[in-house]
């Protein structure tokens, strides 16, 4: 004898009830989770005698994750020193040209004009 199961959705007004039937228990445990998933309260059942059915289980839908507002933490001061002879190093490199040079502060490369090579 083949056994029957139905899986029967209530969902959220104004939507409405949706139900599914067959004789796969675990295809119809799998829609009563996917339909729960989805929102819907879904209840299996499997038939009985006569014009009966039997419950079997009933699936909820997820409770609403609680609202958690992000904490804000101001980011802390840093007092910052800067030397008066890193200050006036800075001055001077921003006053010059930007060259390379080599560890003698010598020019070490000119710069390529219209394609033709380093003149």
């Amino acid at each position: 004898m083949t056994r029957t199961f139905r899986v029967t959705g209530v969902w959220p007004a104004p939507a409405h009830t949706t139900t599914a039937q067959g004789s796969d228990r675990a295809r119809i445990r799998a829609t009563a989770r996917r339909w729960a998933a989805a929102g819907a309260t879904a209840t299996v059942e499997e038939a009985a005698a006569g014009w009966s059915w039997r419950h079997v289980k009933t699936y909820a839908p997820p409770a609403p994750a609680p609202k958690v507002e992000p904490v804000v933490v101001p980011p802390p001061r840093v007092e910052q020193v800067v030397d008066q002879d890193e200050r006036a190093m800075y001055e001077r490199l921003m006053r010059q040209a930007p060259t390379g040079r080599d560890h003698r502060g010598r020019v070490a490369c000119r710069h390529v004009a219209n394609g033709r090579g380093i003149r």
